[in-house]
């Protein structure tokens, strides 16, 4: 068992009771930052003293349980006023080493894997390579934070005009032909022999005469109707389909060229 553990950026972080909050996001002086997830929507500032220890797959167990943390007010982020401790005003529950340490021990034990503990006499758990905004290296000047960005492509749709469908009536004329039964009066004169005397005093018999028989018939008239012999029903239906879109993208790539000169005493020196 170590008797200091470093806390990294991407640790898993676990409560007392085996229950994950998150992962560490960033290591401060006095305390992490516990990034939000899907249980919470917010980041949350534990500090350093609620850390009971990391096991062996890396995974920070505090020394209080998934929800004693959620609402010990550490969703605040601290100001840079601290006790003796390393700890900042929470809302009433037990924090430090001694407050849950036999709970997070037995959250390691169940889990079936052990863990080192985190030591409380050191104000700053922090992995050595990690250099904070804030923080001042061996050299006195403050530290530089080189900014890295990246584009990405995002598609947005829409509407555009895509044409239209002309559907045009044309007026044609055309000759057609019917054929209709008419009626019409005829004459038909038959001419019969008789033998009859005429009686004595019926006068002159013999004069000039017209005699009109009046005949009728049909004509043929045209009149004209219109009539619906049929409809066109024109739909429009939305078809959707894959369209492959294609942009150039940004992004920066940090090199670093080392010139320093290391001492010999440096590169010499072997990790204890």
């Amino acid at each position: 068992m170590n008797d200091q553990v470093m806390l990294q950026n991407g640790m898993d972080v676990y409560g007392a009771d085996g229950e994950k909050l998150g992962s560490i996001h960033e290591v401060r002086a006095n305390y992490f930052v516990v990034e939000k997830g899907f249980f919470f929507p917010k980041d949350y500032y534990i500090p350093l003293s609620a850390a009971e220890g990391v096991d062996p797959d890396n995974r920070v167990y505090l020394n209080v349980t998934k929800d004693a943390a959620l609402n010990q007010g550490w969703d605040a982020q601290p100001e840079d006023h601290y006790t003796a401790e390393n700890t900042y005003p929470t809302t009433g529950q037990a924090t430090g080493a001694a407050a849950g340490s036999g709970a997070g021990m037995a959250a390691g034990t169940a889990a079936g894997s052990t863990y080192e503990s985190v030591s409380k006499s050191q104000s700053a758990v922090i992995d050595p390579n990690f250099v904070a905004a804030t923080d001042t290296p061996a050299s006195g000047s403050e530290a530089t934070r080189v900014p890295v960005y990246e584009e990405e492509i995002t598609p947005i749709k829409r509407s555009v005009d895509r044409g239209a469908v002309r559907i045009e009536k044309e007026l044609v004329t055309e000759e057609r032909t019917i054929t209709v039964p008419v009626t019409e009066e005829r004459v038909r004169i038959t001419q019969v022999d008789t033998n009859e005397s005429v009686p004595t005093g019926a006068g002159d018999l013999f004069q000039d005469d017209v005699i009109e028989v009046p005949l009728r018939g049909e004509e043929v008239d045209l009149q004209k109707s219109a009539r619906k012999t049929g409809e066109v029903i024109v739909e429009k239906e939305a078809v959707q389909h894959d369209e492959q879109v294609s942009g150039s993208v940004r992004r920066e790539e940090v090199h670093v060229d080392d010139t320093s000169i290391q001492s010999t005493d440096a590169s010499n020196r072997k990790p204890s």
